[in-house]
């Protein structure tokens, strides 16, 4: 084979391949228009009531951010969207009290995925499930905290969870979304649950199961390679565990009171964490889930844009700067809460007579395929290997070629 007569110029050709193709095209995708689905947390707060005192993320990043949400019902002159959303933003399809079964029965993923191609939404942050656990609208929650359920009925929970909120991710990246999950918040440490549900090893029993489903969130987005915001780490880091619940958080060296419902006007208490009902976070939190959002677009998608600052944060609820920065000493870096997937990377190749062997690294549980093909830039890809498991090691596969190639490429790549 004249080609093994030059091994370094072989090498070369595949190495330059490598480089040029491993990254599916829609991870360097620009954010451009985006979407959501989610419960309250993500429907604009101007529909639950709170409208007169408090905002939360969509429109923080779209008003303070440029961040294109789409248009308002009011902005475009129908005053409603229909169901399933209400009249915020044309591209937002969260809907409160939206649990991951109700996302799929009322439509959010379907309507979302068709916007990718009527109106060019290109990418789209995923936030449900938590109200699967909320003890005013679940009797899960309940059951769990009391000791009702059997192991093999919360596993059961988690695991139709997890398939309803995979339901909508393919959907929605299935029509060329890239999408930004979240993962699920435990409500048992918010001032409207602690009260009634006082103990708090049962309420650990819930967010045990929460992280369950949190787990599987992470498999979940790397499969479907997208990133994922860890809010479950950053509300226990604000918040605190359910045995030792903080009572304050220090932002722009102004004290938030973490057990406090403010109760809006005439007698707002913006430094309150919780809007009235001790449920839905207040400004200055929402803010700083609004970070999160814009990191993981920044971290994964390049989006450039910049993070609020805590003067920000604290100005768009109405406190005054406290003069200097206090919040990351608390929390760290908003950079610890974003998991982005790992693609698959050659790490050896070597060349022997018409074999080439290749090694490359994988993740656990996802599903792998390598394809070679001539030329570079023409031509189709063939399967060398297809189905490989990953196990979290390296993967070794032999090709056996022609002894008459002059050259050819390869290519790994994970399965959805």
């Amino acid at each position: 084979m004249k080609t093994v007569l030059l091994p370094g110029a072989w090498l070369q050709a595949v190495v330059v391949a490598l480089a040029a193709l491993i990254a599916p095209p829609n991870i360097q995708a620009a954010v451009g228009k985006l979407g959501a689905m989610g419960d309250s947390l993500t429907d604009e707060y101007w529909d639950s009531g709170v409208s007169t005192y408090a905002t939360n993320w969509p429109g923080l990043v779209v008003m303070y951010r440029g961040v294109n949400m789409g248009p308002t019902a009011a902005q475009a002159g129908t005053n409603t969207w229909g169901s399933p959303r209400n009249a915020g933003y044309e591209y937002n399809w969260a809907l409160s009290g939206a649990t991951s079964a109700t996302l799929l029965s009322e439509g959010q993923d379907t309507g979302l995925a068709g916007q990718a191609a009527s109106d060019g939404v290109l990418t789209a942050v995923l936030a449900i499930g938590s109200n699967d656990f909320n003890p005013e609208s679940s009797s899960a929650y309940l059951d769990i905290y009391l000791g009702s359920w059997s192991s093999a009925q919360i596993q059961s929970y988690v695991n139709q969870t997890l398939a309803n909120i995979e339901t909508a991710l393919a959907t929605v990246r299935t029509a060329g979304v890239s999408v930004v999950v979240a993962n699920l918040l435990d409500p048992g440490a918010t001032p409207a649950v602690t009260p009634y549900f006082s103990s708090a090893t049962d309420r650990d029993r819930v967010d045990a199961a929460i992280q369950s489903v949190n787990a599987g969130l992470k498999n979940l987005a790397q499969k479907y390679q997208a990133p994922l915001m860890d809010w479950h780490g950053l509300e226990k880091a604000i918040l605190g565990p359910n045995t030792n619940l903080h009572s304050t958080l220090t932002v722009g060296n102004v004290v938030l009171n973490l057990r406090g419902s403010d109760p809006g006007p005439p007698n707002a208490v913006p430094t309150d964490a919780f809007v009235s009902d001790g449920f839905h976070p207040n400004t200055a939190m929402q803010g700083i889930f609004a970070n999160l959002v814009l990191q993981a677009l920044d971290s994964e998608y390049g989006a450039g844009l910049a993070l609020f600052s805590e003067q920000e944060i604290l100005s768009y609820a109405i406190i005054p700067y406290g003069g200097s920065d206090t919040l990351l000493s608390q929390i760290g870096a908003y950079t610890n809460y974003v998991f982005l997937p790992t693609l698959p990377r050659f790490t050896a190749i070597h060349v022997a007579g018409t074999n080439v062997s290749l090694s490359f690294s994988t993740v656990s549980n996802q599903l792998y395929i390598v394809e070679s093909r001539d030329a570079l830039t023409a031509g189709l890809w063939a399967t060398v290997t297809n189905n490989v498991l990953g196990t979290g090691d390296i993967f070794a596969v032999t090709d056996r070629v022609s002894a008459s190639l002059s050259s050819r490429f390869y290519r790994v790549r994970q399965l959805p």
